[in-house]
C-alpha cells in the first residue's frame, strides 16, 4: 500500500504543520535548520519561511534571538503563524506576509501577523537564512502556490543576492541550501556584492551517490572556504551517525 503523508511532523519541542502549504518538512530543509550557526545571533531573517520550519528550529538553539519569516504566499503565512504561535517560540518569531525585494526598503514598519512584544530591532541582520526556490519555469506545476514555493519566477536568485546584500549587517552570516548548479549560479551573483561563500556543507544520500544539495555560508570578507561533508545514510540504509548527532536534538526518533 502506497504510504498516506501525514499533516504534520511532531519534533522534540514543537510541531510543524504542512497542511495548508505548498512544501511539505523535508529532510535536508531540517539539516540546514540544525547546521546554520545561531550563537550570539541578536536578530535574524528567514527568507521564504514557508511552515516556519528554519525560524522555530533556530529559535529552539537560542532562545535570546528574535527572527522575522518573511514569506510571500498567504496559505504558507497563515500555516507558519499556526506552527509558530502553537511553539514555545511564539515570543521570538514575527511572521511577516512580503515581497523579500520590498521588505524593509520604507522606514515605516511592516505590519505583523505575529509580533513578538521586543520588536523592531534592527533594520540589518546578524544571520540570513533561506531554502530559497529554485526551478526554472519550464517545470512549472498546475499549482499556482506550489510554483511560487518552487519555482524563480517569484524570486530569482539574483533578487535574492540584492536582498541579503541590502538587509546583511557587516558582519553577518547568510546561509542557504541549493543544488550544486544554483549554488555556484548564486555565489557569482553574490561575489561582485562583496559576498563570499566562507563554509560549505555538501549533503549526499549516501556513499557512493552524488552531492545533491549544498549549504553554504556567505559573509563580507574573502576567505578560503571550509568544506564538510554528511552523509544522510550509511550503506546500509540507516541514519548516519553524523546525521544522527546533527538531528538529534530535534527528531523524536534519535
Amino acid at each position: 500500500m502506497p504510504r498516506i503523508p501525514t499533516p504534520f511532523f511532531r519534533f522534540k519541542q514543537f510541531t510543524v504543520w504542512h497542511d495548508r502549504s505548498a512544501l511539505r518538512v523535508c529532510t535536508e530543509a531540517c539539516i540546514l535548520g540544525a547546521y546554520a550557526e545561531v550563537t550570539e545571533v541578536t536578530n535574524a531573517l528567514d527568507i521564504g519561511t514557508g511552515t516556519g520550519l528554519l525560524a522555530l528550529m533556530m529559535a529552539q538553539r537560542n532562545t535570546k534571538m528574535r527572527i522575522d519569516a518573511v514569506e510571500i504566499d498567504a496559505q504558507n503565512v497563515e500555516q507558519a503563524v499556526d506552527n509558530v504561535s502553537k511553539s514555545p517560540f511564539a515570543k521570538q518569531i514575527a511572521v511577516h506576509q512580503a515581497a523579500i525585494q520590498d521588505w524593509r526598503k520604507q522606514e515605516t514598519p511592516h505590519s505583523s501577523l505575529l509580533t513578538p512584544e521586543f520588536l523592531p530591532y534592527s533594520s540589518h541582520y546578524d544571520l540570513i537564512i533561506s531554502n530559497p526556490p529554485f526551478f526554472d519555469k519550464h517545470l512549472l506545476s498546475p499549482r499556482e502556490e506550489r510554483n511560487r514555493a518552487l519555482h524563480t519566477e517569484t524570486l530569482s536568485l539574483g533578487d535574492l543576492a540584492l536582498s541579503v546584500a541590502r538587509l546583511l549587517a557587516d558582519t553577518g552570516r547568510f546561509v542557504v541550501l541549493l543544488p550544486p548548479f544554483e549554488t555556484q549560479r548564486l555565489t557569482d551573483f553574490l561575489a561582485p556584492l562583496e559576498l563570499y561563500p566562507t563554509r560549505q556543507l555538501h549533503l549526499f544520500s549516501r556513499q557512493g551517490k552524488p552531492v545533491f544539495r549544498k549549504i553554504t555560508t556567505f559573509e563580507r570578507k574573502k576567505a578560503e572556504s571550509f568544506i564538510e561533508t554528511l552523509y544522510i545514510h550509511d550503506s546500509d540504509g540507516k541514519y548516519s551517525d553524523d546525521f544522527r548527532t546533527l538531528l538529534k536534538e530535534y527528531y523524536l526518533i534519535f
